[in-house]
């Protein structure tokens, strides 16, 4: 059975990619900086049977990370996959933008995917195998008004995930971005309205908004041996809405 390790999976995203790969008979570690969702996660998940671990983990904290994965081996023993979803977006225009602010997005979005790759990455190694999955955002090509923050570092992942998958590549380790388009989560809906959200399902070519559900197809085949011959790649799920 395959170990996962998910951040970012007490609720949106993060949580279906969790739940996600329980059905497919892996065991899921349930990383969260929240650790009461994360433990309503887990029971979720092993309330079907399946196994699964709830962490509390801040990604940008090297010593917390750490914790995460002598706490998997300790339960599980091995990583097989590492799914870097953990992010936040405290909206702010430039001009209210502060460093503290500039720092806490970078930390956990960015520097979130390093720790836990870079942590991952030396128990992969040791098996020769691995796959490492990346959630960056369209914003990473596209901008954000009044999230310069986040953009660049969704921007980071892109180049980061690109340079890792170089140094990997004949490790066996596999390294991927996803790009999800608007999705209805708790981040969008911290600063839209239901009606300001679903209104911009105009512009997009499928009319619709994009769900928790419909990222976790992708992650699931990128993280699968179908996907063996895919890494340094960015897939884009939006419906549409941005073709790169």
């Amino acid at each position: 059975m395959s170990v996962a390790v998910i951040t970012g999976a007490g609720q949106g995203i993060g949580r279906a990619i969790a739940v996600g790969f329980s059905m497919r008979d892996t065991s899921v570690v349930v990383a969260d900086v929240r650790g009461s969702n994360a433990s309503k996660v887990q029971d979720e998940i092993q309330s079907t049977g399946k196994k699964a671990l709830a962490l509390e983990v801040d990604v940008s904290s090297e010593p917390s990370v750490t914790r995460m994965i002598e706490r998997t081996l300790e339960e599980f023993g091995t990583i097989d996959i590492l799914v870097n979803d953990a992010g936040i977006y405290p909206s702010a225009s430039i001009e209210d933008l502060t460093q503290e602010s500039w720092d806490q997005v970078i930390g956990t979005n960015l520097t979130g995917t390093f720790l836990c790759s870079r942590a991952a990455v030396s128990v992969m190694l040791e098996k020769k195998k691995g796959r490492i999955i990346n959630i960056s955002s369209a914003t990473a090509f596209r901008g954000a008004k009044n999230g310069a923050h986040y953009a660049a570092s969704k921007a980071g992942i892109i180049g980061f995930t690109k340079a890792l998958a170089l140094e990997l590549a004949l490790s066996g380790i596999t390294v991927n971005a996803v790009c999800p388009g608007l999705t209805d989560t708790a981040q969008p809906r911290g600063h839209m309205t239901d009606k300001e959200l679903y209104s911009k399902k105009e512009r997009i070519p499928l009319e619709r908004i994009g769900q928790p559900a419909d990222i976790v197809g992708p992650v699931l085949f990128l993280a699968s041996d179908k996907a063996r011959q895919i890494t340094g790649q960015t897939l884009f799920v939006n419906g549409g809405d941005l073709m790169w």
